[in-house]
């Protein structure tokens, strides 16, 4: 891939590979993550690293049993490293495992990407949830409209709620009431206002902290998350989305690698949200949780909102 990418760019990739160099560290086996790192390495022209990266992702599949996807990168890998007996013997074992399982993948799509619905979140039990990426079926041949409207029924805040009592988290008195009043406030948003974040809003109680919380959130599944507050994002690329999905929803896309987009969501619930952004959106989608207050700082920047206050 070429790297002739102009310098605001590569600072953008750059960043990129900082930031998914240390959550795949933290989650070596994240093939999503490797895909958005391998990518970023290629673009910037940086052969080797990428090619290091490309390896880890193609055992990753192939731990998971997503032979035909590890079949693909150990593919690639052998087509710049020709002469490479290991990689050459990784790809006959792929093919008898192939064979033997009769099948392409275990549970992806033809091209390799994990297709997650996001619905699914509504009935806890949500110990198999997961903030991956998702192949954008729906496809739009024009930019989103501004004036697209998504009401902000269902917007994913009682099953969060359901979530936080069930794992007892937070007690049920304080996430009932927060419940209740998120509900009206959101109920009542006008135009161009901003949502209120159920999380935020039981922070507000004191009984809990917000990073206390997100870690319980992300123990108890299998939810990416960034931390958004140390990225650099591009208002351009906020803006992919109508207002009514980022401060209607707390949604926000903050960077594009090739052809997926990394959004990140306050509630990571909201399957309605979900659905919209991808009838809206061309990509590929990777989603991530993230403190909402990050969302808010980098929605206000993006629209200017201070300055109008």
């Amino acid at each position: 891939m070429s790297n002739n990418v102009s310098t605001e760019e590569q600072e953008q990739i750059l960043q990129t590979i900082e930031m998914f160099e240390v959550i795949t560290q933290t989650n070596p086996d994240d093939c999503q993550s490797l895909e958005i790192l391998k990518e970023a390495y290629w673009r910037l022209g940086k052969q080797k690293e990428a090619l290091a990266v490309t390896r880890k992702l193609a055992d990753a599949y192939m731990a998971e049993g997503q032979y035909s996807s590890a079949m693909m990168e150990y593919e690639g890998i052998l087509q710049k490293e020709p002469n490479s007996p290991e990689i050459d013997q990784l790809l006959k074992q792929v093919e008898a495992k192939l064979n033997l399982s009769g099948q392409g993948g275990n549970g992806t799509g033809a091209d390799g990407v994990v297709d997650l619905d996001f619905s699914a979140f509504g009935e806890i039990g949500t110990e198999e949830a997961n903030l991956m990426t998702t192949d954008s079926t729906r496809k739009l041949d024009r930019p989103a409209k501004r004036d697209f409207d998504i009401a902000l029924t269902d917007d994913g805040n009682e099953p969060l709620a359901r979530f936080l009592i069930q794992h007892r988290i937070v007690p049920d008195d304080v996430v009932n009431n927060a419940l209740d009043r998120v509900t009206k406030m959101n109920e009542e948003i006008e135009p161009q206002g901003m949502a209120t974040s159920l999380l935020n809003e039981i922070v507000v109680t004191r009984v809990m902290e917000m990073d206390a919380m997100l870690c319980n959130i992300l123990d108890r599944t299998k939810f990416a998350y960034i931390p958004l507050a140390s990225y650099d994002v591009d208002r351009q690329i906020v803006k992919m989305l109508p207002e009514s999905l980022t401060l209607g929803r707390l949604i926000v896309p903050f960077d594009i690698i090739s052809r997926t987009v990394m959004i990140a969501m306050a509630n990571p619930f909201d399957g309605l949200g979900k659905e919209a952004v991808q009838q809206l959106l061309d990509y590929n989608i990777q989603w991530h949780l993230a403190a909402p207050d990050a969302i808010i700082k980098i929605l206000r920047d993006a629209y200017r909102l201070d300055a109008k206050d």
